[in-house]
């Protein structure tokens, strides 16, 4: 009972102790990505991250596993009479052994080996089998052994036969100690095992082992921790550390003890003074780089060597300003560095070392949190300060060189926290801070001199003074809000601030006044164009607008900034970026048309390298003129505020670059965004058939897809497998034989065909970074579309065999019937040459006998006469017939027919019968 009332009473005496304290640091910001149900998270609850081989993300949830791309989640659930299917959809546990299997642990204990490329599970029995109530943990031993680790009990994997047994006796324990955590110390070879007792070192070589009372080996750790009786949680860090948890009974909270390597001595820390919660130690994350990490509930903590040595976990984002959630289970680096916290409010992510954007609060020494303040304009000194002014009386703020808060110098005062600050800037030739402010006042602050000057020249009429620049002379030019130019004249002031002011010229409300080094101010104003003025004689030498010239025309009427790019080019934002030929006055744009997300740039900075930097109003873009290439970054790349001021860009002397909001500012160095090496490659994640996924598995064995003809709408997704791009990766695809040229994609990363025609075809998607520079290797899929069976080869082959058979059985039939013809003509010729022949020689008879028979038998002679008129008449009727069968026109039945009823007619005349045609 009074446990119980010591373990309620003490957590809530921590936070109230603690809440003094809580919140009283400054600490680092981060930018981080969070994964909900919202964008995609099957479960805000996720027990643990890990990346497999491949170097897609895998996340065990209440509510299934899921596979993240950096593009899209899949997400597999347990199916009931589908054994292939993952044990449980509420996941306890992810592993990735040696072999590169991925190992799942579901909460009704069922483990085993789940396919990532077939997405099919494969059991894993566990022979006896005891209750798991404690910590589970997979893990791989020195031997490469894989163990399961649950409830103190130990289970060693059996290849051959899939399963677990116990192991008994796989480390020598104390008699009645159980077994908490275990650890592998790589650098002493050697285990460490926190236990309800004690800790416990051992030995596997010698299979010494060493707990209190019992140190045969006379390790030092031992004896440094012999009266520590209840640890847990043991680790060794990159520096050979020792560090566990501690919570012995009738305590609020837990401490960390850390036995220095070096020192060989412990050090114990409490982490009330810093959470001032009620908290719970879960684990440890040592990055590569040597960071490390403490988590639990409900916190995730820096550990450091400062004297001051955690620092717990705060982020900024447009949308989630606090990284919130209750209990951290797992944390998790992967190849690129980033962090995975896997929490009860889903998985946050982030990268300590690689985040480029870094947004700062206005802080001032002793302030116990940073303010919110409209952001105007930036100065750096000489020797390194930092001068931030501030809008709305908050006056100047004051940083080092690493953003870290200064007082002010002496000579402002309490003033000077005060002031309603527009612009700054540093005049070249004494060195001097002018500070603009809002009713036509002017402060010069001398920093050798410590002192501050403060006056209001009659010039500006009382007007806000919105912008200011000095020119190789010495010379300020202002511009202000009432469209007044003035101009201080260094030599005719004699260095005074109070006077030597001339008006120039007056138009409308001043956004920008800029010197391009060349002898001429250029004034950009609100809806009146943009001015070139001759610094010397202070006359206006062109007046850019959207109604000039041809090819002389500004985008708009508002110039919002500008900054100078090189000897003969002016870059202006004027809605979209004009590129200003200041020697030609000609003008080109650079516009959504080629690829800026929107025109709406309000300021531009040009860094060391010619690279451009253009703040708009919903992010900042990267552009690189030389090579036609544009970046965006918002929000989403851990950029806090992502509407940025107008004209509000500076430049530090170390080459990092400061954009301005109407809440803080953001920093950044250009030079981390310069790439020498080749992009991450892309691959092809997955295959959509009519909306249906196919089995990359499968596709990348066959190395093709074949499709039919009347199914081919497909959608291809592909990533590069990085999931904290601050380096912006471009996507380029195309599928050969069908598009022209490269597509390029931002964002979904998705290729959609919705018809593609029969015919071969390959698919190809590339990378490229924000230099231009293109992935070595190119993910590459083959696809077949069928035709119809009516439009294949084969078909059109048969079709042509089919016609040229039919031909030649035409042609066969054709000329047989020729030769048919042939025959009979020629049948016809000889009959009728025999009967001809006959004839003749019956008549060549007839006649000799006829001759003869003249004088003697005139009678008989004349019979033989009429033998042979007869003959005659019959060869000629013949020889008609002959004629008529060999003429080519008479090649018809019709012609035939119309014949053989000219004979029967002649038959039935000649011989008074009856002839029947049928």
């Amino acid at each position: 009972m009074l446990a119980a009332l010591i373990r309620f009473v003490v957590p809530i005496l921590i936070f109230i102790s603690g809440t003094i304290t809580a919140f009283a640091q400054h600490a680092k910001q981060y930018s981080f990505k969070h994964f909900s149900v919202s964008n995609g998270l099957a479960s805000n609850t996720v027990s643990m991250t890990i990346q497999d081989a491949e170097g897609f993300i895998w996340l065990a949830t209440t509510n299934g596993l899921q596979r993240y791309d950096g593009n899209s989640f899949i997400t597999f659930k347990t199916e009931e009479n589908n054994p292939a299917s993952i044990p449980s959809t509420h996941l306890y546990r992810l592993f990735v052994d040696r072999k590169k299997n991925l190992w799942v642990l579901g909460d009704n204990f069922k483990v085993g080996i789940f396919d990532t490329r077939k997405f099919l599970f494969r059991e894993a029995r566990i022979i006896d089998k005891k209750p798991m109530y404690g910590i589970i943990k997979f893990m791989e031993m020195h031997t490469g052994e894989l163990v399961l680790v649950a409830d103190g009990l130990v289970y060693k994997y059996i290849e051959k036969d899939n399963h677990f047994i116990p192991a008994a006796g796989y480390f020598s324990l104390p008699p009645k100690w159980h077994l908490n955590s275990i650890h592998w110390d790589h650098t002493r070879r050697k285990y460490w095992i926190a236990c309800d007792s004690g800790l416990v070192q051992f030995d596997p070589f010698t299979k010494h082992v060493n707990y209190r009372n019992h140190n045969i080996d006379k390790d030092p750790i031992i004896e440094v921790f012999k009266d520590q009786l209840y640890p847990e949680r043991v680790f060794t860090d990159a520096k050979n550390n020792l560090i566990f948890g501690h919570w012995p009974p009738y305590t609020g909270a837990p401490v960390v003890f850390k036995y220095d390597e070096v020192s060989k001595k412990k050090t114990k820390y409490s982490l009330v003074s810093v959470l001032g919660v009620y908290h719970e130690l879960t684990s440890y994350l040592q990055q590569r780089n040597g960071r490390l990490w403490i988590y639990g509930m409900p916190f995730f903590m820096e550990w450091t060597d400062e004297e001051q040595p955690f620092h717990p976990l705060t982020g900024e984002n447009l949308d989630e300003p606090r990284i919130k959630y209750d209990n951290a289970f797992h944390a998790f680096e992967d190849r690129e560095n980033n962090i995975w916290i896997s929490t009860d409010n889903g998985v946050y992510l982030f990268n300590p070392d690689g985040q480029i954007f870094n947004t700062y609060g206005l802080l001032r020494p002793g302030d116990k949190a940073a303010y919110e303040r409209p952001v105007t304009s930036v100065a750096q000194l000489r020797d390194g300060k930092i001068f931030v002014g501030t809008w709305g009386s908050s006056g100047l703020y004051c940083f080092d060189n690493a953003i870290r808060p200064l007082p002010l110098p002496s000579a402002f005062g309490e003033k000077g926290k005060g002031y309603t600050v527009w612009d700054m800037a540093i005049n070249g030739k004494t060195n001097e801070l002018w500070i603009t402010l809002q009713d036509g006042g002017i402060v010069v602050y001398n920093q050798k001199q410590n002192k501050v000057t403060e006056v209001y020249p009659d010039a500006f009429g009382k007007s806000t003074i919105r912008q200011i620049d000095d020119d190789t002379s010495g010379n300020m030019w202002f511009g202000t809000q009432n469209g007044t130019v003035v101009k201080w004249d260094y030599k005719k002031s004699g260095n005074d601030p109070s006077k030597g002011y001339e008006v120039v010229f007056k138009s409308a409300l001043v956004h920008k006044v800029h010197f391009d080094y060349h002898g001429f101010i250029w004034v950009a104003t609100l809806q009146n164009g943009l001015y070139k003025i001759d610094a010397q004689t202070n006359k206006i030498v062109k007046h850019f607008t959207t109604e000039g010239p041809p090819g002389e025309r500004i985008f708009k009427n508002s110039p919002t900034d500008m900054t100078y790019y090189d000897d003969s080019t002016l870059i202006v934002t004027a809605g979209c970026i004009n590129v200003i030929n200041t020697k030609t006055n000609k003008i080109r744009f650079i516009s959504t048309a080629d690829g800026l997300p929107s025109n709406t740039a309000e300021s531009v900075e040009r860094d060391e390298k010619g690279i451009l930097w253009v703040g708009m109003t919903n992010g900042i873009c990267r552009v690189n003129l030389k090579k036609n290439l544009i970046s965006f970054y918002d929000r989403r790349d851990g950029i806090a505020y992502d509407k940025f001021n107008t004209a509000g860009v500076h430049e530090l002397r170390d080459g990092r670059i400061i954009f301005l909001t109407d809440h803080n500012f953001l920093v950044f160095n250009p030079a981390a965004f310069g790439q020498k090496d080749r992009p991450s490659q892309p691959y092809i994640t997955s295959f959509m058939l009519s909306g249906k996924p196919l089995s990359m598995d499968s596709l990348n064995k066959a190395e093709r897809v074949v499709l039919s003809y009347d199914n081919t709408s497909i959608g291809i997704t592909f990533s590069a497998l990085s999931y904290l791009q601050q380096t912006k990766l471009h996507y380029y695809y195309m599928l050969e034989n069908l598009d022209a040229e490269w597509i390029h994609t931002d964002k979904p990363l998705e290729a959609i065909y919705n018809h593609l025609p029969p015919g071969s075809y390959t698919f190809k998607v590339k990378t490229e970074n924000t230099d231009g520079i293109t992935s070595k290797m190119i993910a590459a899929i083959d696809i077949v579309v069928r035709p119809p069976f009516w439009n294949t080869w084969w078909f059109y082959g048969l079709v042509l065999l089919l016609l040229i058979t039919i031909l030649y059985v035409i042609d066969k039939e054709r000329i047989n019937k020729r030769n048919s013809l042939r025959q009979m003509r020629s049948q016809i010729a000889g009959n009728l040459h025999t009967e001809i022949s006959n004839t003749l020689n019956n008549i060549n008879v007839l006649s000799e006998i006829a001759k003869i028979k003249a004088d003697k038998n005139i009678e008989q002679s004349k019979e033989f006469i009429g033998q042979i008129s007869n003959k005659s008449r019959y060869m000629m009727e013949a020889m008609d017939d002959i004629l008529w069968s060999i003429d080519p026109q008479n090649d018809s039945m019709k012609k035939t027919l119309y014949r053989i009823r000219e004979l029967t007619d002649g038959l039935r005349v000649s011989y008074d019968v009856d002839i029947d045609l049928i």
